[in-house]
């Protein structure tokens, strides 16, 4: 099993945490061992969950490249809406999150999920000192510095995939993008996730962009799996009649529930692309097991959701 362990920059906590085998640790430092750090990466709960070893990649990319001086693997809080007095706890966590921003004196934000980026705006806006902190989806940041998925990776990836495809007979491999809910007013995960993809290698479903309909996560919250299941499987028709060998997703929850609930085609991550790595989707928890707060919320019994508190002694497996 491989560890990997950062440095906190909002909590001033070392976090070591295990892979496959979702496990973490915590050593807290406290306020007073708390540095500044200006620009931080932010992965989101569904990256750290699905794909440490790329949440590594990438940060080594952005520090590399002084893009980001720090990391943080805090929750973005809007998953704290679905626990009992939900709206107060979320309410109080977002006041922590944005008292933490302005200790570390943090200005700028790269974050890799939709949903976080959403919900960071949101947050930050409300106080007048942290409406300024700039917060950049990772795909915008990633086309800025030049980067492409390179073609033969991809062909080969969706040949690997799809052995009956045309890029399996040497021929280009084709991509439906599924553009996320939380995207739909700005677009620039849709944009991002474009300039990323090769040449030549888009082909756009009936419902993208403003226009795209959920994967199917946001039925699936509201207790109606079964709905949820066939608007998954909705993409993949909709994919397949757009001539498409395969769906390619700017959000890691997507790509888990499209991969999951929808078998017509293959569902990837840019990042898998752009990495030449591929999360083995079907034998991923069908639960994240790891979110990172500053303290640990009052659950009931029945939440499957798993908090780390950053602030406090703990660990989690």
């Amino acid at each position: 099993m491989s560890g990997y362990v950062y440095d906190d920059a909002l909590s001033g906590s070392k976090v070591t945490c295990g892979y496959p085998m979702m496990t973490a640790s915590v050593e807290p430092s406290g306020a007073a061992a708390q540095g500044k750090s200006e620009s931080l990466f932010f992965p989101g709960c569904s990256f750290i969950n699905y794909s440490l070893p790329l949440v590594q990649a990438v940060y080594d990319l952005l520090k590399g490249a002084d893009r980001v001086d720090g990391i943080s693997l805090v929750c973005c809080g809007k998953i704290l809406q679905y626990e009992p007095d939900g709206k107060a706890v979320r309410a109080a966590f977002e006041q922590q999150f944005r008292d933490h921003v302005k200790a570390a004196g943090v200005k700028r934000l790269v974050a890799a999920c939709p949903n976080c980026v959403k919900a960071l705006r949101a947050l930050l806006a409300a106080d007048e000192e942290t409406a300024g902190v700039e917060v950049v989806p990772l795909p915008v940041e990633l086309a800025s510095m030049g980067y492409r998925i390179d073609a033969e990776v991809a062909r080969k990836m969706v040949a690997a995939a799809v052995p009956e495809s045309e890029a399996a007979a040497g021929g280009q491999a084709h991509f439906a993008p599924h553009d996320s809910c939380p995207d739909r007013d700005t677009g620039e995960f849709a944009e991002g996730l474009r300039a990323l993809l090769p040449e030549g290698s888009i082909r756009e479903a009936e419902h993208n962009r403003k226009r795209s309909f959920c994967c199917g996560s946001l039925l699936r919250a509201a207790g109606k799996p079964e709905k949820g299941a066939e608007q998954s499987r909705k993409h993949g028709e909709e994919a397949v009649a757009a001539q498409a060998d395969a769906i390619v997703t700017a959000c890691m929850s997507c790509t888990f529930l499209l991969s999951k609930e929808q078998h017509d085609v293959p569902v990837f991550h840019y990042l898998e692309l752009l990495y030449d790595w591929r999360i083995d989707w079907e034998n991923t928890p069908p639960y994240m097991t790891l979110r990172f707060l500053f303290d640990e919320p009052e659950q009931s019994g029945e939440s499957r959701r798993t908090f780390v508190s950053l602030d406090a002694d703990g660990a989690a497996e």
